[in-house]
């Protein structure tokens, strides 16, 4: 094939056709030295750009340089215009301008007469590309007794019957034979050949000139088309049969089945993120549009640069998330937009470009309701996008956390899976999404470990980050990609919880889920006690949108801590959907709820009232009544409810019974660990459950301290051996406190 840039334009399209007077200088070639380059030429910036001085008078004219003219161009004749000219494979004689979709092959007249040629197709050819009467060389496929099947490239096929064969040769596999074709059928796919006794002969390889088709412009109707694309490999996965080779061109995502030998790695040199360009047929798996690669190649230097550039380009554009704006009016969420926009754009941009994503979050209410919200946001646009039928499976992973940060039991495990996912299935490594959790210091040591696989991470919290390098940058900030948190915005604004943020970025990512998770923020204030200014509005959205009023909102939070309690480290597919009523079977949801909730107050009202007679409550000098449990011994071990949650309810007991507003302190200890819980009443004595944590420390080094949590409501971790002496140490601080207002 000889189709190449035309040697009279040298592939511009146009050639000189004489000069002109030039619009800039006027034919005097030279300008003011105070001309203004940039209003009239673009690419120039100063005058040192075009090699002179600012102190001269005059300078040369930049658009004539000096000359006082300027070419003027027509469209070349010999191309008319393209910049490509087909001519003859032997002799190069050009035939006339050439266009995609037009012939690529061609011989002269003068070489037809002079030479007896021979053609070669490419792995760009198919059977409609071949001519009756013509000589092929092709390869000896297969031996029958009935005849010889010859190949000429790895897509097309013929036959030679045992009369046709010259003889006075053995003919092996893999021998190189010249074929006549007699007959075609492309319907078929069968093409019948002679054996061709032609010597002295020219050779020319027949390509087609494809051009590239974008992956988003595949269409089943294209059935059976010879297409070339490019793209980006995102998987790889050898089967039983076919390597399946995972491409995207950032227009969108396609299979490409590539066939060596039953279980062996087809173009065992291209690799997960390699550029390449694959040129196959169009067809189905699955009922998915997949494409019957008949060559790849590996993409190199300035050409693989060029489309990685584009495919990056186009993926950031499909990733940027509409500004929906918010559900409610909140100054905080306003501030914090950049921050949700970010977050929704890394989520989407993972879904696009084929990234799975495994979501964390924490197992309870808010929790819940973060996870389920960005689920059901994802998971539509990964069915979307993916051709695969069990990607939903494959690409998305939601998993609870029972600790309240990351800790390393969970990210040894997630990286453990997501290192075997990638060396089995040829699985990029996974964007991290962590709500309800990871956004304090206590992550950080579990985020070393799995940003040293490249792991991007996006953390969705509202719990005190603690530490501070400057105003609005928490340490932990330094080790994930972006950080939506209230306290970056308003310090100790806990209360607009996880659940709220989470539905908030879930829209961004993908709007049409509104409607379903709306009455989401509502349950997760609910669970996590929250008093915002903002739940009070996502409060007045649940009750219209599904008719949920307080009690309503109460039962469901109070039955998925239950059901969560249980679950373990299970996600409670199925089951979760309906208590958070996000599959419109309210018949469902309300038998569930009326089953549960029952069961679940039998439990805590069982529990409150074994532990209750041991729980010491003194009235400190400082007018703060002071509760404290040792939870281990009196209380329930291994069922429901849980330590954390039996220090709730003995606190809650305490606040119904001297008033929301009474400064009230709960603390529920075990061998090396104890629970915090503060009323709202301690804000007049700035009670800070971080703060009081350093101060622990500081003065028991040797103690092992930590923890944290909300302001009012936390935990503290110590080593046994040193029990006594941090239960005394918090006693101190508490009775250090003063009443402030």
């Amino acid at each position: 094939m000889v189709v190449k840039d035309c040697p009279e334009c040298h592939g511009t399209g146009k050639v000189k056709v004489g000069e002109k007077e030039c619009p800039v200088c006027e034919g005097w070639g030279y300008v003011p030295a105070d001309f203004k380059v940039g209003e009239k030429l673009k690419g120039y910036r100063n005058l040192d750009y075009i090699g002179v001085e600012d102190e001269v008078d005059e300078i040369p004219c930049p658009e004539c340089h000096g000359k006082g003219v300027v070419p003027v161009y027509d469209t070349c004749p010999t191309c008319g215009g393209t910049g490509r000219v087909l001519a003859c494979d032997i002799c190069g004689k050009v035939k006339g301008p050439w266009e995609p979709g037009m012939e690529t092959t061609w011989i002269c007249p003068d070489c037809m007469r002079k030479y007896k040629v021979v053609y070669v197709l490419d792995k760009t050819c198919d059977v409609e590309d071949i001519e009756v009467g013509n000589v092929y060389k092709g390869t000896i496929d297969r031996v029958e007794r009935f005849g010889v099947f010859v190949r000429l490239n790895p897509h097309v096929r013929g036959l030679i019957r045992r009369k046709d064969l010259l003889g006075g040769r053995d003919y092996k596999p893999g021998d190189e034979i010249l074929v006549q074709v007699l007959d075609v059928k492309p319907d078929r796919g069968e093409v019948d050949f002679i054996e061709s006794a032609l010597k002295h002969y020219k050779e020319v390889v027949v390509r087609k000139e494809l051009p590239i088709t974008l992956i988003g412009d595949l269409r089943k109707d294209m059935a059976g088309q010879t297409v070339r694309l490019r793209g980006k490999v995102t998987q790889i996965q050898v089967t039983g049969g076919p390597t399946v080779f995972t491409i995207t061109d950032g227009t969108g995502i396609t299979w490409a089945a590539a066939f060596e030998a039953p279980g062996v790695r087809a173009y065992p040199n291209i690799n997960v993120g390699d550029i390449v360009e694959i040129i196959g047929k169009v067809a189905f798996h699955s009922g998915e549009i997949q494409i019957e690669t008949s060559d790849m190649a590996r993409l190199w230097g300035p050409e693989a640069a060029e489309v990685k550039r584009r495919i990056e380009e186009e993926l950031d554009r499909r990733a940027q998330p509409q500004d929906v704006g918010f559900l409610i009016e909140s100054e905080v969420l306003e501030a914090l937009k950049p921050k949700i926009m970010k977050a929704a754009f890394m989520i989407r941009r993972a879904i696009y470009e084929g990234r799975p994503i495994l979501l964390r979050h924490h197992a309870d209410a808010d929790g819940y309701t973060s996870g389920l919200a960005l689920e059901y946001a994802i998971v539509p646009l990964i069915e979307e996008v993916s051709p695969d039928s069990g990607a939903r499976w494959k690409l998305f992973k939601r998993r609870p956390s029972r600790a309240p940060f990351y800790e390393l039991e969970d990210v040894l495990k997630d990286i453990i899976f997501m290192v075997e996912d990638h060396e089995r299935f040829g699985d990029p490594l996974p964007l991290l999404v962590i709500v309800d959790n990871g956004g304090t210091s206590e992550d950080i040591p579990a985020y070393k470990r799995i940003r040293a696989f490249g792991v991007p991470i996006v953390v969705i919290d509202h719990h005190d980050p603690r530490e501070w390098v400057s105003e609005d940058r928490a340490k932990v900030d330094d080790y994930v990609d972006v950080h939506v948190n209230p306290h970056h915005i308003k310090r100790g604004y806990y209360e607009l919880t996880a659940g709220m943020l989470a539905t908030e970025v879930a829209r961004f990512i993908n709007p049409e889920v509104e409607d379903k998770i709306k009455h989401l923020p509502a349950i997760a204030g609910t669970g996590d006690r929250s008093k915002a200014p903002e739940f009070y509005q996502y409060l007045e959205i649940a009750k219209k949108a599904k008719g949920l009023d307080e009690e309503d909102l109460k039962r469901i939070a109070e039955v998925i801590d239950h059901e969560a309690y249980f679950w373990k480290f299970m996600d409670g597919h199925g089951v979760i959907d309906e208590i958070l009523l996000l599959t419109g079977n309210l018949q469902r949801h309300r038998e569930l709820i009326n089953a549960i909730y029952p069961e679940v107050k039998e439990k805590q009202e069982k529990a409150l009232k074994a532990s209750l007679p041991h729980v010491k409550s003194v009235v400190l000098p400082n007018g703060i009544r002071f509760n404290t449990i040792d939870i281990e011994l009196f209380a329930p071990k291994f069922s429901y409810p849980s330590p954390g949650k039996l220090s709730g309810l003995i606190h809650d007991h305490f606040k119904e019974k001297y008033g929301e507003d009474a400064p009230i302190l709960t603390l529920a200890y075990g061998p090396d660990f104890a629970v915090v819980r503060a009323a709202d009443g301690m804000a007049a004595y700035s009670f800070d459950l971080n703060e009081i944590i350093p101060k622990l420390q500081e003065a028991l080094p040797s103690a092992g301290i930590e923890g944290g949590g909300h302001s009012y409501a936390g935990s503290i971790k110590f080593f046994e051996g040193m029990r006594k002496e941090v239960l005394e140490e918090f006693a101190k601080q508490v009775v250090r406190l003063k009443k402030t207002g």
